[in-house]
């Protein structure tokens, strides 16, 4: 009964957004990352360096649809969809979908601590979604200054909320 937990416990509790996420490569095209990253830093970040590490999850003919989003200094795990192209200012939030994940935060010991929770993983799936991002994923490096040149007007009281 316990080994039959572990395996459907994830699919029942909406983990990383309603499905087992896989890293599969970093060999993708984005037109939107390194924006939405900026984006994110100015609008979320304390930090004066932020590394972000991202994995697709799905691609169509090598352009990114779907990522996974490692990012190092708060230890944060963050889906992310490409958005299109002709999206209008102020709409990259939506990049960033669903509940983030964050170490000691939203991760339990066991399949039995999430107890139904949709905004809990287990301790050991963080570090191995964390661990595919960091091996398989794409590094990227955002500094404050430079986000916060891209996006002077960002409201940054919502940094200290993240």
């Amino acid at each position: 009964m316990r080994a039959l937990l572990f395996f459907v416990i994830p699919f029942l509790t909406g983990c990383a957004h309603n499905e087992l996420l896989h890293v599969t490569d970093s060999d993708f095209h984005s037109r939107q990352i390194e924006r939405e990253l900026n984006f994110y830093v100015a609008n979320f970040s304390t930090y004066a360096t932020n590394h972000f590490y991202v994995g697709e999850t799905k691609t169509d003919r090598g352009e990114l649809v779907k990522a996974l989003v490692y990012w190092k200094e708060p230890r944060i795990l963050m889906n992310y969809g490409e958005l299109n192209n002709d999206v209008t200012a102020g709409a990259e939030i939506f990049a960033w979908q669903g509940h983030h994940l964050k170490l000691d935060r939203d991760t339990v010991d066991t399949p039995e601590d999430i107890a139904g929770s949709t905004y809990l993983v287990t301790h050991r799936q963080w570090v191995d979604w964390m661990e595919q991002c960091l091996s398989k994923g794409k590094m990227y490096v955002v500094s404050l200054d430079e986000a916060t040149k891209i996006y002077p007007n960002t409201d940054r009281t919502k940094a200290d909320n993240e």
